[in-house]
C-alpha cells in the first residue's frame, strides 16, 4: 500500500527519492541524505468504512540514518454472521499493524545501502496473527541530477490467521528521480502479485513554498491517476493528495505533516 501525501500525489514514485522520512516504505537506503532529526505524519480516509494512518521519524547518527515507521490501517462495521443469515449477528473491525526499523548508510560517493525489518500483525474478528519481514535496497547516483533507487520489499514469513497461511506480498521496485531545476520527473516500475507496474510522476517547486504534484500509476484494477501539493514554512511542511478510485469505490484524501529540527 502506498503511503504518505507527497508519494502518493506523484503516483508512488518514491524508490529514488531521497531523504525523506516516507521515503523508508519504499525503499530504506532512500533515507540517506536526513540529517536531522525528522519526522513525517500521515491520515487517509480511504473509504467510507477504512482508514490509514502512518508516522515516520528520521534521525542520524554518526554515518547511519535511522528510521522507525508505524503504519496503522483499520476496516471497521464488518459484518460477522454465525450462520446464514439476511442480517448480520454481530459488527467487527478488523485492523492492520507493520512497525519497522531501518537504517541506510553510504558505501562509497555513488552507492548508498539500507536495510530495514519489521514486524506485521493482522487481525480478523476474533482470529489473529503475525509475521516478519526484512526490506532492502540501494541508491545509485551517476550524475548528482540523477538517482536510480532498487529495493526489495517484505521478505519474511508466512502470516498466519486461524487455519489460513499466507505468504506476505513481496514488491520489487525500481525507480529513477531527475532533479532538473525546480522540477522533478520520476518513475518506478513495480513488480506486485505477478505484475509489472509503470508509476510515473513529478513534483513542481514554486519559489521553495509550494509544491505541486501529479502522478499516474498502470495496470491496477481500482487506482491510476493522482494529483497533490505541499506548503512549506521554515522547518514544517504540510501535503496533500487526492487519489480518486474507480469501479465506484469513492475518493481519498491523504493529508501529511513533515518537520525537522
Amino acid at each position: 500500500m502506498e503511503t504518505g501525501a507527497g508519494p502518493i500525489g506523484m503516483g508512488g514514485t518514491y524508490t529514488a527519492y531521497m531523504a525523506e522520512p516516507y521515503s523508508a516504505a519504499y525503499n530504506p537506503a532512500a533515507i540517506y541524505g536526513i540529517n536531522s532529526f525528522s519526522g513525517s505524519f500521515g491520515h487517509d480516509t480511504y473509504w467510507k468504512n477504512r482508514r490509514f494512518e502512518s508516522g515516520y521519524i528520521s534521525f542520524k547518527k554518526g554515518s547511519i540514518v535511522y528510521n522507525v515507521g508505524l503504519q496503522f490501517s483499520e476496516i471497521s462495521d464488518i459484518e460477522g454472521r454465525q450462520t446464514a443469515t439476511e442480517d448480520p449477528d454481530y459488527y467487527f473491525d478488523s485492523p492492520d499493524l507493520s512497525l519497522k526499523f531501518a537504517g541506510a548508510f553510504r558505501i562509497n560517493k555513488i552507492i548508498t545501502a539500507g536495510l530495514s525489518v519489521g514486524w506485521i500483525f493482522e487481525k480478523i474478528d476474533i482470529y489473529r496473527g503475525n509475521a516478519y519481514a526484512v526490506d532492502m535496497g540501494l541508491i545509485v547516483k551517476p550524475k548528482d541530477n540523477l538517482t536510480v533507487g532498487l529495493s526489495v520489499l517484505n521478505v519474511g514469513t508466512k502470516m498466519k490467521i486461524n487455519i489460513d497461511e499466507y505468504d506476505i506480498p513481496t514488491i520489487l521496485r525500481i525507480g529513477a528521480v531527475y532533479d532538473y531545476q525546480d522540477f522533478k520527473p520520476a518513475v518506478d516500475f513495480v513488480y506486485f502479485d505477478e505484475e509489472i507496474h509503470v508509476h510515473l510522476g513529478g513534483e513542481y517547486k514554486i519559489k521553495d513554498m509550494l509544491f505541486l504534484r501529479a502522478g499516474y500509476r498502470s495496470g491496477y484494477d481500482t487506482k491510476d491517476i493522482s494529483a497533490g501539493a505541499g506548503f512549506v514554512r521554515r522547518n514544517i511542511r504540510i501535503d496533500y493528495a487526492f487519489l480518486p478510485y474507480k469501479n465506484k469505490l469513492g475518493d481519498s484524501h491523504i493529508f501529511g505533516l513533515t518537520f525537522s529540527l
